[in-house]
């Protein structure tokens, strides 16, 4: 491995790394990693258990003289009577780096979690909590990696560290607000609306979406959070469809929705009498994997996808799916329609 640490002694310290991993020690719990670094730097790594995959990586100049470091594990021991099928996992255990140095350059921490144990938010949505002379503090990582299931940071300080998940928001927060509009790559613009009063889609909860780009406008019209038309501006055409769908059904619901046909009304043009067609309509909401918007990581994501497909007198079958990318408190953040993924330029 490039930057791999020197350690004096090589035969002494290799022992010695064997010696302390996965010992007990009696002046506190277990040592997974131990090694010697001075001020040329070098790795520590857990290569088994709970904590495989931890990583501390200290570079040169971090510390001024060679230093003992240990790994321990502070996986907490059963609570007496509590079957393991019914304790709530936390997505990983915390471990202490010892001894409690400053590094003079910032080290950097890889530490492992389990994405299958955060719950009620994105997989990737998870903060690393470093506690030290009574404080606790929670930074947000500098790379989540959701496929190798481990976070990065870089540290100041050695100590008691634990990845741990952000707290869930409500699903509304990810919506972006009506009024408002955000460029995408591609020339695309997405805009959340009120529906005008004269338009057959409006009502109380009714708001439309507007994906707009070089190629013409596509009109989505909602109640609440139920699908129920579109339009096409440059195509002047309407669908006002006689049964709506719950497009925000959370992935393990969907199941037990399934898709939708319904008959539908097209206008075409839109000042014509309507005529019946066809449409199916399918819309799921799932978790999603950490995106960046510029400089900017998003760890919060979820992403909507509404796949249609109709039988029409003007367009006769066609289909089509559109993809969205959520952040909360900022809206949509990247598109798909029919797999080309336009990504939002900016916050």
């Amino acid at each position: 491995m490039t930057g791999a640490m020197r350690l004096g002694p090589p035969l002494l310290c290799c022992l010695a790394a064997v010696a302390c991993s996965g010992s007990s020690s009696n002046d506190g719990p277990p040592v997974i990693a131990a090694a010697t670094i001075g001020p040329e730097g070098g790795v520590i790594t857990v290569g088994s258990g709970v904590q495989a995959g931890l990583m501390l990586t200290i570079p040169a100049g971090a510390v001024a003289t060679p230093t003992a470091f240990r790994i321990r594990d502070l996986t907490p021991p059963p609570i007496p009577g509590v079957s393991p099928l019914v304790r709530v996992e936390p997505p990983s255990q915390p471990f202490l780096v010892e001894p409690a140095v400053r590094f003079e350059e910032l080290a950097t921490l890889r530490a492992p979690y389990r994405p299958m144990h955060v719950y009620h938010t994105a997989p990737g949505n998870v903060r690393a909590r470093h506690v030290r002379n009574g404080n606790t503090i929670d930074f947000e990582p500098a790379v989540v990696d959701i496929t190798s299931a481990h976070i990065e940071l870089p540290i100041r300080h050695a100590g008691h560290y634990q990845v741990i998940q952000a707290q869930p928001v409500a699903l509304s927060s990810y919506w972006q607000q009506p009024g408002t509009v955000v460029s995408l790559a591609g020339d695309l613009t997405f805009g959340v609306e009120e529906v005008p009063a004269e338009s057959p889609f409006a009502g109380p909860a009714a708001q439309r979406w507007r994906i707009a780009g070089p190629y013409g406008t596509d009109l989505l019209y909602f109640d609440a959070e139920r699908l129920r038309g579109r339009e096409s501006v440059l195509g002047e055409w309407r669908e006002v469809w006689n049964e709506s769908y719950p497009v925000w059904t959370h992935s393990s619901l969907a199941p037990s929705v399934g898709s939708l046909t319904t008959a539908t009304q097209v206008s075409s043009p839109t000042t014509a009498l309507p005529l019946s067609g066809q449409m199916t309509v399918f819309g799921i909401w799932s978790w999603g994997e950490p995106r960046r918007v510029g400089e900017q990581q998003l760890l919060d994501v979820i992403h909507l996808r509404i796949s249609l497909t109709w039988n029409r007198h003007d367009l006769g079958v066609g289909q089509r799916e559109y993809m969205f990318w959520f952040a909360p408190g900022h809206g949509l953040i990247a598109f798909s329609q029919d797999g080309v993924v336009r990504s939002r330029l900016s916050l």
